[in-house]
């Protein structure tokens, strides 16, 4: 396991290259042996003795907070900051937290020995600090979620975590329920109820999840659903990013049925998106899925963050009903959607059935009605008509090469300099795409083994010449993507 931070003076998207590092820590001789050609600056056991000072002054388990010391003074950071950083983190055990304290400064004050490096100096507006996974817990909570239901699954468990330990403040109600049929099973439950209401899994969760996709799209019960994705078939690899799901995101149960999903391209976006998410998911009362991946969730950036912009639009929700006038929950109307009531509002009682059903709720499959079979699917299909307007465009930088890509892999790309791009965040349905017609080659770049966006793209008539393709766990670098495209 490794860390790469990657620091600058204007607005950065991705980890950076990975050939060359200004300063490597080593934490054991594989590291060293492995990465040390590729460092301008290398801190070690041989540099700095940080077992030693850890085991003397702490715990030898306490080997990092040595090396952290050793790079504070390397890169000439203010050790008073990283020591208040320390204390939040060991907050719960004043003990611990003094012995790591003084660990810090015994390495530091030994560090100086050697020569400092950089001049880091800390910037004059501080900003977020926030993981992929912690922006779209936010953006849940900024958006008025007041219910979140998930079983353990990484690399969607962040999300989970967050809402445990802070949601509660925004009250919002977070269960751990018996496993993922049971979890989408619950947000449905409560966002019939009236709230706002979320699940979240990765890839093996989510095939538990498919038959609930159904039963929500039939009652037309808006929810929203975290698909975080990881190296597959089966477990796969838990702890590796992979964007092999895409698929199955298009497709989240059998028939047919309108839903939507989107893929936030960089941690700034990722609490717009979830905005975005909940608003149409109850102004059509659909699901929409929410589409990241390990590289998203575990990335940590700063980030501008603007809670103004957050507005809750909740559709067609029927406050009270005229009591002479028949309430028909599943009316058919121009746009597809139809009057949401909520349990309790007076004369706006109605049957919430699986199977195909009238404009009442009452079930047809004990009769041979095909005539309201035929306009309750077209009713509900509609919605993707007027969704379609709604979903923006990619990001589009004119270039010889057009490189194309979605959700994570735009972070990477946003860095590579002069070439050419086309940013998917909105995938389903597919917005309008533009490309710019004087591209010499326009080339698909996705973590996975098909190039299942590629495919998905020439199915809609876009031009794709090529694909670049990763699916061995590790997200594209960088100087990797300079070299493939």
């Amino acid at each position: 396991m490794f860390f790469q931070l990657r620091i600058a003076d204007r607005k950065i998207y991705s980890h950076g290259p990975w050939k060359r590092f200004d300063v490597l820590v080593a934490l054991t001789n594989e590291a060293l042996a492995v990465y040390r050609d590729s460092a301008s600056y290398i801190i070690s056991e041989r540099e700095v003795p940080l077992s030693e000072i850890a085991a003397k002054h702490g715990s030898r388990v306490m080997k990092n907070t040595a090396a952290l010391g050793a790079l504070t003074h390397v890169l000439g950071l203010d050790p008073r900051h990283v020591e208040v950083e320390i204390r939040r983190e060991f907050r719960r055990d004043e003990k611990i937290s003094d012995a790591n304290v003084e660990v810090f400064y015994k390495s530091h004050e030994y560090a100086k020995r050697i020569p400092r490096a950089y001049d880091v100096r800390r910037v004059s507006d501080p900003r977020l600090l926030m993981s992929g996974a912690e922006a779209l817990a936010l953006g849940a909570v900024m958006s008025g979620m007041q219910f979140y239901s998930a079983y353990p699954m990484t690399p969607a468990s962040p999300i989970l975590h967050w809402l445990a330990e802070e949601g509660h403040k925004y009250g919002v109600v977070v269960v751990q329920p018996e496993d993922e049929i049971a979890a989408i099973a619950m947000a449905i439950g409560a966002s019939y109820a009236g709230v706002r209401a979320a699940t979240g899994t990765s890839g093996g969760g989510f095939d538990l999840m498919h038959e609930a996709f159904g039963l929500a799209a039939m009652i037309e019960v808006p929810v929203v659903v975290f698909l975080a994705q990881r190296g597959g078939p089966s477990t796969g690899l838990p702890t590796e990013t992979e964007q092999s799901d895409l698929r199955m995101a298009l497709h989240p149960a059998h028939g047919e049925f309108p839903h939507a999903v989107i893929a936030p391209r960089w941690i700034d976006e990722g609490p717009y998106a979830v905005g975005k998410a909940f608003n149409i998911a109850e102004r059509y009362q659909i699901s929409v899925i929410v589409l990241v991946d390990l590289y998203y969730t575990e990335s940590i950036s700063t980030v501008d963050f603007n809670p103004g912009e957050f507005k809750s639009e909740r559709g067609k929700i029927l406050k009270s009903h005229i009591v002479r006038e028949e309430y028909r929950r599943y009316k058919i109307t121009e746009s597809g959607v139809s009057p949401r009531s909520i349990p309790g509002t007076p004369g706006g009682m109605y049957i919430a059935t699986s199977d195909e059903h009238d404009e009442r709720g009452d079930i047809i499959t004990d009769r041979h009605v095909p005539e309201v079979r035929k306009a309750m699917h077209q009713k509900r299909m509609k919605k993707l008509t007027q969704l379609a307007e709604e979903m923006e465009p990619p990001l589009v930088r004119e270039g010889e090469v057009i490189a194309v890509a979605w959700g994570s892999t735009s972070m990477p790309l946003m860095d590579c300099g002069k070439v050419g791009l086309a940013l998917f965040r909105d995938i389903y349905p597919l917005p309008k795409v533009n490309l710019p017609t004087g591209a010499r080659e326009v080339v698909v770049v996705e973590v996975n083994y098909s190039g299942q966006f590629a495919e998905y793209l020439t199915s809609r008539g876009v031009r794709v010449d090529r694909r670049v393709l990763k699916w061995w766990g590790e997200p594209f670098s960088v100087d990797e993507l300079r070299e493939l495209l």
